[in-house]
This record gives structure tokens, C-alpha cells and sequence, in this order.
């Protein structure tokens, strides 16, 4: 079995990019991540155009990264939500987290 991957890019000026899968797999590196590098406060857009695989862990790591940036007083915009997170967020009435 292959083992799912994902990145965390800088992109400079507030911006950062995901690619690969943001699913149950990576998730939790994700996460750690993001709070290693600071991210969770700073980010302000994210470029998820990247994301090749997605399931419910990783609309709510999206969901609490925008809840932790928000509660450091900034507000973060996922820019190119691939189409399988926005189906998912619909089914869970949560797509307005992601816009």
C-alpha cells in the first residue's frame, strides 16, 4: 500500500499552499505542521489548488485552522477548494467554513 502524502508550502507574504492528500493519513501532520512553523495565526490565504485526495479529517483540519487563525485575531481564505471538499463540506452543512 502506497502511503498518502502531503506539503505545506510557503508562498511568502501571509500565503501558503497544501498539495497532496489532506485526509486521515496526513491530517495529523498537517496539523503539526502548521503550529510548527506558526502558520496557524499567520497564514491569510491558502492556496489548496494542490489537494489530490480529500475526506472528513481534512475539511476539519480546514475548519480548525480558520477557527485557530481567527482566534489570533486573523482571518484565512482557502482559495481553489477543490470540488471534493466542497462536496463534502455541502454534506455537512459546513461549506460556509470554506468560503
Amino acid at each position: 500500500m502506497i502511503r498518502a502524502t502531503a506539503q505545506l508550502a510557503e508562498k511568502g507574504e501571509g500565503r501558503c499552499a497544501l498539495s497532496g492528500a489532506l485526509t486521515f493519513d496526513t491530517a495529523a501532520w498537517i496539523w503539526q505542521q502548521l503550529q510548527d512553523g506558526l502558520w496557524l495565526g499567520m497564514a491569510r490565504h491558502a492556496d489548496l489548488s494542490g489537494i489530490t485526495d480529500a475526506d472528513s479529517a481534512g475539511l476539519a483540519l480546514l475548519i480548525a485552522w480558520r477557527a485557530a487563525a481567527s482566534a489570533e485575531g486573523g482571518e484565512l481564505k482557502f482559495e481553489a477548494v477543490p470540488e471534493r471538499l466542497l462536496a463534502l463540506a455541502r454534506l455537512t452543512e459546513a461549506e460556509s467554513l470554506l468560503a
